[in-house]
């Protein structure tokens, strides 16, 4: 009997310990919801995911990059003109989430791969 009071009055000790240790977890990129293509002469998206998404662009050269938080349904304009640029790179998260690596040409094989989850913002680089 005296054991199992002092096993259920560890529980309440084990669960506040997990709580203040657990970090929101990364997330599936949302890459799916997206389907770019030239509207109004520019390259864009229309988010056809259930949910706000961010998403990052960047010409090949790096020159262009460009954010923005897109509705569903919304649209989302680079601004850059169809045919002006060899290529691009993109990533898409969920609102208030980040790609796992930072969006560089550096890591644009990794971004082109798709090789990335979303990570909330402010959690560190993997």
């Amino acid at each position: 009997m005296i054991r199992a009071l002092v096993l259920l009055s560890a529980l309440p000790l084990a669960a506040a310990a997990g709580g203040a240790i657990a970090q929101p977890s990364s997330r599936a990129h949302m890459e799916a919801c997206t389907e770019w293509k030239p509207e109004g002469g520019h390259i864009g998206t229309r988010n056809d995911c259930n949910r706000p998404v961010a998403i990052k662009f960047m010409d090949q050269d790096g020159g262009n990059v460009r954010e923005a938080d897109v509705p569903p349904g919304g649209w989302f304009d680079s601004q850059v003109v169809q045919g002006t640029i060899q290529g691009y790179y993109f990533t898409v998260c969920p609102v208030g989430y980040r790609p796992s690596v930072p969006f560089t040409l550096e890591n644009a094989t990794a971004i082109v791969d798709s090789l990335y989850n979303c990570l909330p913002i402010g959690k560190p680089d993997v």
